[in-house]
């Protein structure tokens, strides 16, 4: 009886936790400097599921508290596909606003069912339907420039007339990214524009300037013909709405064709100059899902739709809400010797 009560207990006790982490919340841990200076790596933030609505579990068929690999394993998988429910979420507190940051499982994940995907934490910067550019590393959203946030950092060469500035500015204004890049004293650091104004003043700078990128660069999203974009100069590319219907052509299908294919499940055959979706010829297509377009705070530091596309509305998991506790860092990079009080308990804007 004894230990019947206890069993009970236990599983009592699974239930209501697996409850609380699949509807309410769930804490997450940010391993990277993506999405400095809002989030440090370190951080253990709080997810709130309920702000825009509970997702339902898709892959049911898994052991709960295990990272998709079982316990004392290099490859079993933790869960079965044998059985997926098809998306579905209760309704939130209310959409997805501009700049909300949010946490999802990574689109550009394949091999795993959505729930089971990596987690990834950015800010989102487009909606269902914008037009989204960035000139210059400004940010247009339907051709009108956006306030760039105080803690977005940004590239800046620093030339100087002092050879050890990385520890000097870790020190004083806790920059923990970037350092020398050539012998005569010039420097490339990650920062703000406000950290930048004041270092501009310091007597020992020479100048300081945000370094922008003009060349083309071959990995960004979705390449073919949009090859010539960069992570500072990108765009003009429409965000996918629910909904929304648009004109399949042979020589832009780089754009949706992953929506289409993946997110959307569908087959997708091109011959010659025709399109044809579910082996039916096509000319149109009509998006099934929202989807967002998510960057992080460390602009020139992280790997975001810039570089992967789109982020589906089956792939949102919550917002994130508040930090809970943080682990100190040196130089950049975690002790584990301690927590930074002065981060615990602060809400995430």
């Amino acid at each position: 009886m004894k230990y019947k009560r206890l069993f009970i207990w236990i599983l009592a006790l699974t239930i209501t936790v697996l409850f609380l982490r699949n509807f309410v919340g769930e804490t997450y841990f940010i391993p990277s400097s993506s999405m400095e200076d809002e989030l440090l790596a370190g951080d253990f933030i709080w997810v709130n599921k309920l702000a825009y609505g509970p997702r339902f579990p898709q892959t049911i068929l898994s052991i709960p508290f295990t990272k998709n690999i079982l316990p004392f394993s290099n490859k079993l998988p933790s869960y079965l596909t044998w059985i997926e429910l098809p998306y579905f979420r209760l309704p939130g507190f209310g959409p997805i606003k501009r700049n909300d940051i949010i946490v999802f499982n990574f689109p550009a994940e394949d091999g795993h069912p959505v729930d089971k995907k990596a987690n990834f934490v950015k800010r989102c910067v487009g909606l269902p339907g914008d037009t989204i550019e960035i000139t210059d590393k400004t940010i247009l959203i339907n051709k009108k420039a956006t306030v760039s946030l105080p803690k977005v950092k940004y590239s800046y060469e620093v030339s100087s007339s002092a050879d050890s500035l990385a520890s000097y500015f870790y020190r004083t204004f806790n920059i923990n990214e970037g350092g020398m890049v050539s012998a005569d004293n010039k420097y490339i650091f990650l920062m703000t524009e406000k950290e930048a104004d004041s270092i501009s003043k310091l007597s020992n700078i020479f100048y300081i300037k945000r370094l922008s990128d003009q060349y083309a660069t071959p990995n960004m999203f979705p390449g073919g013909k949009f090859a010539f974009w960069n992570k500072d100069n990108y765009g003009p590319l429409i965000i996918p709405k629910k909904g929304k219907t648009i004109r399949l052509k042979v020589d832009s299908i780089e754009l949706y064709q992953r929506i289409i294919t993946v997110y959307e499940k569908h087959k997708m055959n091109i011959s010659h100059d025709s399109i044809f979706i579910d082996g039916h010829y096509d000319t149109t297509y009509t998006f099934k899902m929202n989807y967002y377009f998510a960057l992080g705070d460390n602009r020139d530091n992280s790997d975001d739709s810039r570089f992967w596309g789109f982020v589906p509305e089956d792939h949102i998991i919550g917002k994130a809400s508040f930090i809970l506790f943080s682990l100190k860092q040196t130089m950049g990079k975690l002790a584990w010797k301690g927590f930074n009080a002065a981060r615990s308990f602060t809400a995430i804007r």
